[in-house]
Order: structure tokens, then sequence, then C-alpha cells
């Protein structure tokens, strides 16, 4: 255990003069994400200005869902993304060999190695989004509901992490499939809409962004009505079910991994 603590310290340190030597990258970057922010907050709140409620969610309750989008996918992409981003890449270019090669568990050295700083300040406006709209509308959250909050966006996270893993895995066969990631940016998207959108749908095809929608979906819901209940054992059992999954097909993949230097 001690030995991923000292790997991640040392990853953090290269993260951080990745960022002081590429600098005018994290500045152009910063600007993009703030804006792409700002935009969620905006299209939400345009979606909503002639409407009191949406498949059961009250106007105030969906904009907090897209304030809490903002946050928990900053998060997301803070972590992983950019690791997401460089799997074609590296496997195409056999660069993935210098990862297998490392005395580290394989599949956290190739989703963790680097981090994508600009969207902190994403997280952070996200968080000054929410702290301003609850001032202004006067709302209330519980601390079961704040807890609820924490302990799902785990698990919601947890779950988009295994769901990017899982299609990002397929490069390993096909590696210059490389809209893969840009398919998975834009499923993203739909997290910022109830769950309860595409159930009533009832289009059996969308049934696959589900998943996508009660990662953020679900947190947001306890902590807006203070109670446990919805989606949650689906959330908790599906990103545990996801985890192992996505893990047994790592472990199958490499196992087709045809090395550059073979």
């Amino acid at each position: 255990m001690m030995k991923y603590v000292r790997l991640y310290r040392a990853l953090f340190r290269f993260n951080i003069q990745n960022l002081i030597v590429y600098r005018a990258h994290f500045i152009n970057s910063t600007i993009s994400t703030v804006g792409w922010g700002v935009f969620q907050y905006v299209w939400i709140e345009l979606l909503t200005i002639r409407t009191k409620s949406a498949f059961g969610w009250s106007k105030q309750e969906l904009v907090t869902l897209a304030i809490l989008y903002i946050i928990i996918i900053g998060i997301f992409h803070f972590f992983f993304s950019r690791n997401f981003d460089r799997f074609s890449r590296i496997i195409d270019k056999g660069e993935l060999d210098f990862l297998l090669i490392k005395p580290v568990d394989s599949q956290l050295i190739a989703t963790t190695h680097i981090h994508n700083y600009p969207n902190l300040i994403r997280v952070i406006l996200g968080v000054f989004f929410l702290m301003i709209y609850t001032r202004s509308n006067n709302l209330f959250f519980t601390i079961q509901g704040w807890i609820g909050l924490v302990v799902l966006a785990f698990f919601g996270i947890m779950l988009l992490y295994s769901l990017w893993l899982f299609y990002c895995t397929l490069l390993i066969w096909f590696p210059r499939l490389t809209n893969v990631v840009e398919f998975l940016y834009t499923i993203n998207g739909m997290a910022r809409y109830p769950a309860e959108m595409i159930r009533e749908l009832r289009n059996f095809v969308l049934f696959f962004l589900l998943p996508f929608s009660i990662s953020i979906a679900t947190p947001a819901k306890v902590l807006v009505r203070g109670a446990w209940d919805g989606d949650i054992l689906f959330l908790i059992g599906l990103s545990g079910m996801f985890f192992i999954l996505t893990r047994v097909f790592w472990k199958y993949a490499l196992q087709h991994y045809t090395s550059a230097s073979s």
C-alpha cells in the first residue's frame, strides 16, 4: 500500500513540473474549461426559463444537478480523462510496453499517471456557483444530503471510470479507433440530465446512456431531497459490477496485446 502512496506522490510532483514547463497550455486549457463550465450553467438556466419542473425535478433541482455536474465531472476529468485521451497513441506507438514493465499495477499506472489541472479550476467554479445559487434561492440542504452527495459521488466517479476504461480497452484490438474517446466525452454530457428522462423515453437503444446519467443524477437527488432512496442501490451495485468487469476485461485484453517489440 505504501508503495502506491509513494508512487502517487511522485506522479503528483511529475505533473506539477509539467504544469510549470507548459504554462501556456495550462492557461489555454483553463480558459476553455472554465468557459465550458459556465456554458453548462447558462444552458440549463435557458432550458428551464419557461418551466417550473421536468421529469419530476423542479427548476431549482435541475439547476443544482447542472452545477453538481460541473463539480463531479471536473473531478473525474482531473484524475482520469487525459490518460484515456492518450490510450490510442500509447497503444499504437508501443508506449504501453513501458507502462507494462513497471513494477506496479498496469491498470493503475495507465489510467492515473497524468492529471488535468485546469479541471481543478472547473471544480472550484462549480463550488462557487453552488454557493451563490443556494444562497440566492434560499436553499437548505441537510447534513444527511451532503454526506449522501460525497459518498455517492465517489461511486458515480467509479462508474464513469469503469465505463470509460471498458470502452478504451477496446483500443488494444483497434488502436486507431480514436473517436472512442470523443464519443465518451459526448455521452458524458448525458450525466447533466435526470435519469427519469431516459426512462420515460422508453427507447431500448438509449438505455445504455442510463449508467452515465445516474452517476451524477443520483448524488444530486440525495442532496436536494435529503433522502437516501431512488437509484442509490442501483448506482452502488452497478459501479461495483462494472469496476470488477472492466478489471477482468483489462487483464484479458492485455493477453491479446501485441507488443511493439515483438
